[in-house]
């Protein structure tokens, strides 16, 4: 009899879907290794990747996450077929890197290296990009106007550098647009003189300021604003050339320093800007003055007060009478400087009277004004000191001992310390000058009065109260004796 096969078939006994002890949480079958230990499903059959849970970027280059920045950029522009601005980025990354490397130790103020800001990189990359495809479509105004957003750009960033190079292509670019009356060209120029005159290279600004007024003069262009771009190219020459005499009056070389305040005289006066005109003729009148030239200088000093009194400048008024002083004294005219000093005192006086008054009304409806009433008041200061000096120069010590303590009340009413003390000595020499005449009088008078007086003043002398601060705390009062030969009023010190 044939055995019977008790045992149900392989395939019957074992299910392929594993048991419910023998599943994972999620429901997935898990494996058993020979010991009986549990294994999650193989990799390839992953839960979270069969359910796309995971997605990995299948077009990006691994190296572009181990290469630099400008690696990369460079890398894409040549992909992308920018060529010129591929160039244009290299060789400036290439050109600040030799200025380093020939700067040495000192490469530290020259800023960073663009190389390494991302943020420059990626503005370069935009506008160049920009700027190469218009140039492509024959659109040179497009291709100006994103080589000026570069300028403009680092113009007031520590890579000034690069505005002066983009301002550079701004106007070769310029000179290829027909059309515009050549004023793209006028306005590249003028943006390469500010350039320039920021970089201190005051002699290459004056050059394209220069070339940008001879186009604005000859196109009488506008601005967007309706403003005269002939009267801007004029305040643009007259700065310059200020500029350039103030440095040139520096290095001692004043006669070419005048030659340049002259053409800034012309180019306000071009201008239209009668303030500055005057300006420059009074900055002409001191270098004038310098070389002794004192007709000449006198001459350009009235053209600037005139012009002071037309605008109510009581300031630049008070400055040319003093320099006009200078100028007489310088001359010898003791008289007529005398005269224009103390007119300088009287604009000075009517200048500080008006403040005080501004700043009363300024009390009822707003603060008010403490630095500008020191201003004058200084200037009045000055103004004293001035005349006191030359009113002892020519031996009038009376008017002097009252200019010198006009000058020390006005210091002492600012609290000047500085002030003080040097208005203090003015004072006390005056004061000793006027003194002199009686007291050498006395000296060698040699009387038994004149001994009495002497002996009188020096034992007890009259101090008022408002001069103390000037003989100091410890000073004695007294009455003093009445002398025959000279008063004793006039020996008090």
């Amino acid at each position: 009899m044939a055995a019977t096969n008790v045992l149900p078939p392989l395939a019957a006994s074992r299910s392929l879907t594993a048991s419910p002890q023998h599943q994972s949480r999620n429901g997935d079958a898990t494996r058993r290794t020979p010991g009986g230990a549990r294994r999650g499903p193989k990799r390839s059959e992953s839960p979270f990747i069969h359910k796309g849970i995971f997605s990995f970027p299948t077009n990006v280059d691994p190296s572009s996450y181990h290469n630099t920045a400008l690696h990369n950029l460079c890398t894409d522009l040549l992909e992308k077929g920018f060529h010129l601005s591929f160039v244009e980025i290299f060789t400036l990354v290439e050109k600040q890197r030799l200025q380093h490397e020939q700067a040495g130790p000192a490469a530290i103020l020259l800023g960073p290296l663009i190389e390494y800001e991302s943020s420059t990189l990626d503005e370069l990359k935009s506008q160049l990009t920009r700027a190469e495809m218009a140039k492509r479509s024959g659109n040179l105004e497009a291709v100006y106007t994103c080589q000026r957003s570069l300028a403009q750009r680092f113009a007031d960033s520590k890579n000034a550098w690069l505005s002066a190079h983009f301002y550079e292509r701004c106007l070769e670019t310029a000179l290829g647009v027909k059309g515009d009356s050549r004023k793209k060209e006028g306005e590249a120029h003028c943006f390469l003189g500010e350039s320039w005159e920021k970089r201190d290279e005051l002699e290459k600004a004056c050059h394209h300021f220069e070339v940008f007024h001879q186009l604005a003069k000859k196109y009488k262009w506008h601005s967007e604003e309706g403003d005269s771009l002939h009267a801007v190219a004029c305040e643009h020459l007259r700065r310059i050339y200020t500029s350039i005499a103030e440095r040139m009056y520096a290095e001692d070389r004043t006669e070419q320093a005048i030659s340049y305040l002259k053409k800034a005289r012309e180019a306000a006066k071009e201008g239209g800007d009668s303030h500055e005109e005057g300006l420059a003729c009074y900055r002409l009148g001191n270098a004038l003055q310098s070389i002794g030239d004192y007709d000449g200088a006198i001459e350009y000093h009235r053209s600037y007060m005139e012009r002071c009194r037309f605008y109510g400048d009581l300031s630049g008024v008070g400055s040319a009478y003093q320099s006009l002083s200078r100028a007489h004294e310088s001359k010898g005219d003791i008289e007529n400087a005398i005269k224009f000093l103390e007119l300088f005192v009287e604009i000075a006086e009517n200048a500080v009277s008006q403040t005080h008054l501004d700043i009363e009304e300024a009390d009822k409806s707003g603060p008010q004004g403490p630095d500008e009433m020191a201003s004058k008041q200084g200037q009045l200061a000055r103004a004293c000191s001035a005349i006191g000096a030359m009113c002892t120069s020519v031996g009038d010590f009376d008017k002097a001992v009252q200019y010198f303590e006009r000058c020390y009340e006005l210091s002492v009413q600012m609290g000047d310390p500085e002030a003080i003390t040097s208005c203090r000595v003015q004072y006390g020499i005056a004061k000793g000058n006027q003194m002199l005449a009686s007291f050498s009088t006395q000296i060698v008078d040699q009387s038994y009065k004149s001994l009495e007086a002497l002996v009188a003043w020096k034992g007890s002398r009259v101090v008022k109260e408002q001069r103390e601060p000037f003989m100091g705390n410890n000073a004695r009062t007294g009455q003093a004796q009445e002398s025959a030969s000279v008063p004793v009023s006039d020996l008090h010190c």
